[in-house]
């Protein structure tokens, strides 16, 4: 009876540290990827994909950060600006005061990841992506890459990091 004891003793002790196990999170698994990518981002206010017209000429590559060239596009050209990237590297600051909607409290570590318009940033804290307005820090930015997928009159589709390189991407003037 003893040894039958011991046994589903040491059976629910095993069982329960495998279930505490899995619902624990080290310190590098609340961390953000070195390069967080967000898909379909707009990186200001009133961002928006549409038909854009090139400033300047430009080479489209097949992938986000390819070598493979599949076009070009000349300035003054209409173009399709389908869809968008941010790549950014993530950047490590703690927060200054309580962001109640984010989950936020002062003292925490976040990651700031990239600028989303209207004053708000969009941040990696505890694992998750929340969005906080008001950072006391400015000047602090992480180092970002817009890339924006497009497609030109001819069809061909690619991509291109944009520096402010297209007219009519700001729907609101």
């Amino acid at each position: 009876m003893r040894l039958n004891r011991t046994w589903a003793s040491a059976a629910f002790l095993l069982a329960f540290s495998a279930v505490g196990s899995n619902t624990a999170h080290s310190a590098e698994e609340l961390k953000p990827p070195n390069i967080f990518v967000d898909k379909g981002a707009c990186p200001f206010e009133c961002c928006t994909y549409r038909e854009w017209v090139a400033r300047t000429d430009l080479t489209l590559l097949v992938t986000p950060d390819g070598k493979k060239v599949v076009g070009q596009i000349k300035k003054g050209e209409k173009v399709l600006a389908m869809t968008g990237e941010i790549h950014s590297v993530p950047l490590q600051i703690v927060s200054p005061h309580d962001y109640p909607d984010a989950g936020v409290k002062a003292g925490d570590t976040m990651y700031l990841l990239h600028y989303v318009g209207e004053g708000f940033w969009k941040v990696w804290h505890d694992g998750k992506l929340v969005e906080i307005g008001d950072l006391p820090q400015k000047g602090l930015k992480p180092k970002t890459t817009w890339w924006v997928e497009l497609k030109t009159t001819a069809g061909i589709v690619g991509w291109v990091i944009d520096r402010h390189n297209f007219e009519n991407q700001d729907a609101c003037g």
